[in-house]
């Protein structure tokens, strides 16, 4: 690991990963070693030389701890500083653990001028901090170099007074390739001790990430189930209303049938004729619903055919103001076309254009009491291609911005209820839209409560170059 550029991660492990190796683990027997150690070179060197020892051993506890609550301060803070501190921080620790290890070395340096067998005790003592040194002081490549030169200059001093002449020299080789051997093998742990933070650091963020994934999962499943439940409970909604919806023309036809039935058993036929009608009317309507639901069937299952040819959308729009206009004068409402100049042919399916102007003329009729129903068709561009715009503005009661975002949900209606005061489906303005992206072009809604709506229809020009929107 390179302190030139470290990555900050690996960092903040290894600063952590040392202080635990250093203090937690190999700390109480450092301080049991310097303890006793004095204690028994009081025993075999004759005079004051173990009370140097025991100054050394407590100079060098006191930088010790003083260090050790540095060191974990360092470890508890290591995120809040930048990559220059974190060097900083590293390197003046080293420094201090070098100031640690000369402060428990110096008095066994010095056992080498003291008398036999004081230079054995140093060599001992020497040769287990070198021990220590190799396989602790392993955070960085370069951390030996901050604390294994005073132990080696112990290991050379106490080898070559132990006897004299060329078998001194001789020791004090072996005690310096003793250290040799220390640096070389600190510097190999420094690689595994790096190795195995990069490893843990890798592992932890492929922890994180897969906790976060795992997250990221649940949500998704919960929002995917939310919607589940919300089609589901709309779906079971749209089947009560659609179960009364084909039900009241079914009873109808079925009630009037059977008065039929009964005029003709009686040969009282004044009135079959309105109830014929009546039979009619119900059929009718049971043939829109039905024609609805196989239309959003076949748009929902891609398997919309559309016919695409030239019709004048003008004839077309005020023949479909003309079909909403009787349901318009039960309500006293007046209606108005307004024709862009010059616009009056367009190439697209006329019949499901004109399903779909119809679908909203018919809305505005049916909510719409003294008012005004307005039909107007201008240019407009949609993409980079000429279109028509065919808006249907009523001043009828307006729809809330809860209810907008609903209108063109399939299965969705603002009045759920059974006993609400339209007939209706509620597929019609769900299959005015599937039909407009068909063709290429949209449907929107702007309305506010109280305030009547307009809904836009826009259509390209030409729909055979246009590619049609998705049905889904």
């Amino acid at each position: 690991m390179s302190t030139a550029a470290p990555l900050r991660g690996v960092w903040i492990m290894t600063i952590r990963r040392f202080a635990e190796v250093a203090w937690t683990r190999h700390g109480p027997t450092r301080y049991a070693s310097v303890a006793l150690t004095p204690i028994l070179v009081g025993f075999l060197v004759p005079g004051w030389w173990w009370a140097l020892c025991s100054l050394g051993a407590l100079v060098g506890v006191i930088i010790d701890f003083r260090a050790q609550a540095a060191f974990n301060r360092l470890a508890a803070n290591a995120e809040n500083l930048d990559d220059a501190g974190l060097q900083q921080a590293v390197k003046h620790h080293m420094v201090t653990l070098g100031a640690i290890t000369a402060a428990y070395i110096a008095p066994y340096v010095a056992l080498a001028f003291a008398p036999q067998p004081a230079p054995v005790v140093g060599l001992l003592f020497c040769a287990g901090a070198a021990l220590v040194c190799a396989t602790l002081h392993v955070m960085t490549r370069t951390m030996i170099f901050y604390t294994v030169p005073f132990v080696i200059v112990g290991l050379i001093l106490n080898a070559y007074t132990l006897t004299t002449g060329v078998d001194a020299i001789i020791l004090a080789l072996m005690a310096g390739i003793m250290g040799l051997n220390a640096i070389v093998a600190a510097r190999g742990g420094a690689r595994s001790f790096g190795d195995i933070i990069g490893a843990r650091l890798k592992a932890e963020e492929a922890a994180e990430d897969l906790e976060r994934r795992v997250e990221e999962r649940t949500a998704q499943l919960a929002v995917a189930t939310k919607r589940a439940q919300a089609a589901n409970k709309a779906k079971s909604m749209f089947l009560a209303n659609m179960s009364h919806e084909l039900r009241t023309p079914l009873n109808a036809v079925i009630g009037y049938s059977e008065i039929i039935e009964e005029d003709l058993d009686s040969g009282d036929t004044s009135s079959s004729v309105g109830d014929l009608a009546k039979i009619r009317n119900s059929a009718t309507h049971l043939l829109t619903l039905i024609n609805e639901i196989l239309d959003l069937s076949r748009i929902e299952s891609g398997k919309l055919d559309l016919k695409p040819a030239a019709f004048d959308i003008g004839a077309l729009l005020r023949g479909a103001m003309d079909t909403v206009k009787p349901t318009a004068a039960k309500n006293r409402t007046t209606c108005q076309v307004t024709l862009a100049p010059g616009l009056s042919v367009m190439t697209a399916d006329e019949t499901r254009v004109r399903q779909c102007v119809l679908n909203l003329l018919s809305n505005a009729a049916k909510f719409t009491q003294n008012g005004v129903i307005a039909l107007d068709m201008r240019w407009c561009r949609i993409g980079r291609q000429r279109g028509v715009a065919i808006s249907v503005k009523d001043t009828g009661p307006g729809i809330s911005a809860e209810h907008q975002a609903r209108l063109f949900r399939p299965f969705m209606q603002i009045d759920n209820t059974k006993t609400r005061a339209h007939d209706g489906a509620g597929l019609g303005l769900v299959i005015t839209r599937r039909l407009a992206q068909a063709m290429g072009g949209d449907v929107q809604v702007s309305s506010k409560l109280g305030h009547g709506s307009t809904f836009t229809l826009y259509l390209p020009l030409d729909m055979t170059q246009s590619a049609p929107a998705e049905a889904a």
